[in-house]
């Protein structure tokens, strides 16, 4: 995306009014993680238009009107110098022209100070069924899988570097000994130098997995009065960090259906329903409920491609003893849709 400062100065008092559509929005959205200096630009406009209820007082200054007072109060008086009179008219019709001239500067002074010395926190999410690849200011590559969030800071000062993740993603990160990388991932901590490996941690769930593909990573969790460190992975390794009892289990694994989801692809391998369930809910960004506990014990192998929920669901029956069905979109008032539900069951015989 390349969008100029132009096109984009006039999408951004509908962005930050909530009146633009969800492809212009997605235009802002993308132009702000292209270059560490377009998020500056986008929160110092942000905090002119914050600033903004400063210059309608000012609007409702009236300097004529006040000007027309003063006169008539000098006119009641004894005569004055008119180099005095000057100068009282010319204070009350400067002032709004002084008080702009403040807010100016003032704004330029902040973008200054923003550009050498704030670093800017920016959140990127993906939305369902969708990867979201981009850069940090680093030149990590990151890819962020459906419905998931990364917190990180526009540039990277300080002995790390670190973001936060709510959600699944694929690093491949920059090598950097003297400033090492740092995933938050709710309770664990992934620290690397340089490496590529994929991290699952959604805060409403209660467990942490990260999947080495190249490098090493070290596992640590810090609860504010206790660190514990697990470790160091090595390639070809999964490891799956429990919240109840704070300790990591590893195993090794084929890492490729792991990080198929960068490009859209899902590879299920003997994985229990269970699990697959839980995957294809997060894709397709619907509810799927197994009915039948049964078929939680059921394993699956399977490649999908480019299918759709109504094809999958498909092979789902095809392949094994299973019937399904699909509650249709419910409309709320506000426009939005009910999340769609689909209940897994055992096939009638």
């Amino acid at each position: 995306m390349n969008s100029g400062y132009r096109e984009i100065e006039e999408l951004l008092p509908g962005y930050f009014s909530d009146d633009l559509s969800e492809r212009e929005r997605a235009i802002v959205d993308e132009w702000r993680i292209e270059l560490p200096g377009n998020e500056i630009f986008y929160q110092e406009n942000k905090k002119a238009w914050e600033a903004m209820s400063l210059l309608n007082e000012m609007e409702q200054f009236n300097s004529f009107e006040a000007l027309n007072n003063v006169n008539a109060r000098i006119s009641e008086q004894k005569p004055t110098k008119w180099w005095a009179i000057v100068q009282r008219a010319a204070a009350i019709l400067l002032l709004p022209l002084v008080l702009y001239s403040g807010y100016t500067t003032i704004r330029n002074s902040t973008l200054r100070e923003l550009q050498k010395e704030q670093v800017v926190m920016q959140t990127i999410t993906s939305r369902q069924g969708m990867v979201t690849k981009f850069e940090l200011a680093d030149g990590t590559k990151v890819w962020l899988n459906s419905g998931s969030e990364l917190k990180f800071p526009t540039r990277f000062i300080g002995d790390k570097r670190e973001v936060a993740l709510n959600g699944e993603a694929f690093f491949e990160v920059t090598k950097n000994k003297n400033q090492p990388f740092r995933v938050n991932a709710n309770k664990l901590d992934v620290e690397v130098l340089g490496t590529s490996f994929n991290v699952v941690s959604f805060n409403d769930e209660t467990q942490s997995e990260v999947v080495l593909v190249t490098g090493q990573v070290a596992l640590s969790s810090d609860n504010g009065k206790i660190k514990k460190d697990f470790g160091t992975m090595h390639t070809g390794q999964r490891a799956i960090y429990k919240n109840e009892d704070q300790k990591v289990y590893a195993e090794e694994v084929q890492v490729d259906k792991y990080i198929a989801w960068k490009e859209g692809n899902l590879i299920f391998r003997d994985d229990k329903m269970e699990d697959v369930v839980k995957r294809l809910s997060r894709w397709f960004n619907v509810e799927i409920i197994i009915s039948d506990p049964e078929i939680k014990s059921y394993v699956y192998k399977a490649t999908f491609r480019n299918e759709n929920l109504t094809q999958v669901l498909h092979l789902l029956k095809i392949s094994a003893p299973i019937d399904y069905t699909i509650t249709g979109n419910k409309v709320l008032p506000n426009g939005e849709f009910v999340k769609q539900k689909v209940y897994l069951m055992k096939k009638k015989t």
